[in-house]
């Protein structure tokens, strides 16, 4: 009995001795929050668009043998403006910050379709072999 109350007690301490002794340093880590940056769509015939939902960039290639071939890249914010659309200036809150997924592209009846969920501003534009023409830019708020 003296045995194992005299190993228990030797063990505790040990235990306690152990646990002081190690430090266990807190760093502080970043939170990565990550969500799709760039989207990829099949137009068929060949024509892949890909998509930056960060800068509202439109790149469209065709599909050949060896890759991809006749990049085209526009811009939307440059096509709004060029519609005569004014610039919107979004909210301090979100200033200086990439949102990533404010905007959402979509075929609806063979047009490729372009929300920006933050403004609510929407493009079209008819697409013929990774050619993408007859750009509307509506403003959701307003019409």
């Amino acid at each position: 009995m003296k045995k194992s109350i005299i190993t228990i007690l030797l063990l505790s301490s040990f235990v306690t001795f152990a646990a002081k002794n190690v430090k266990v340093e807190s760093v502080s880590r970043p939170v990565i929050q990550y969500d799709a940056r760039y989207v990829t769509i099949n137009l068929g015939k060949g024509v892949v668009v890909f998509f930056d939902t960060v800068e509202g960039i439109l790149n469209t290639a065709l599909v050949s043998k060896t890759g991809f071939d006749t990049w085209r890249v526009y811009d939307i914010k440059k096509i709004a403006e060029k519609n005569g659309k004014v610039k919107i200036e979004i909210s301090k809150i979100f200033q200086n910050k990439n949102i990533h997924g404010r905007y959402k592209v979509n075929l609806i009846n063979g047009k490729l379709t372009i929300t920006d969920t933050l403004t609510g501003r929407i493009w079209t534009c008819r697409h013929s072999n990774g050619i993408c023409d007859i750009w509307k830019v509506y403003d959701f708020k307003k019409e």
